[in-house]
């Protein structure tokens, strides 16, 4: 599994949701992999507020309890709404462009991490991958080995 984090210049997830903060700018992202189809992500999407979420979402915000790991947090809309919500939560993301503008936005705790580096580490009572947070494990290969951690 990759453990590393991304430089600024190899990441398009992140450029794009500091372009959409700073300047209202990228309307879509591509994503190509040969694991799935091509998709499209809005930008503006990446922004959404707890009302917003799709009604999956709303449940696991609701039943995240304790202390919370929110893995791959992007631009931070989870990791916001489960501070309005009261609950104790961490964001990471491999994106110090990312980490960047969860900071401006107010998330309290967020640091630049990868999961899968050994050198990360902390006491979590749920952990979070929403949107395509699964695909952080790369290869359904991979999959066992995560599930054992």
């Amino acid at each position: 599994m990759y453990t590393g984090l991304l430089s600024t210049d190899k990441d398009p997830m992140g450029t794009a949701i500091t372009d959409y903060f700073q300047q209202g700018k990228a309307s879509r992202l591509r994503v190509f992999s040969s694991m799935f189809d091509e998709d499209e992500i809005p930008v503006a999407g990446l922004f959404r507020t707890p009302a917003q979420f799709p009604a999956l979402e709303q449940v696991a915000i609701g039943m995240a309890t304790g202390r919370i790991l929110d893995v791959g947090a992007g631009s931070g809309c989870h990791s916001l709404a489960l501070q309005e919500a009261g609950k104790e939560v961490c964001a990471i993301d491999i994106s110090s462009l990312s980490v960047e503008i969860m900071k401006q936005r107010g998330v309290q705790e967020v640091q630049v991490a990868n999961l899968f580096d050994e050198r990360f580490s902390g006491k979590f009572d749920t952990i979070l991958m929403l949107m395509n947070g699964a695909g952080i494990i790369g290869r359904i290969a991979h999959l066992p080995a995560f599930s054992a951690g």
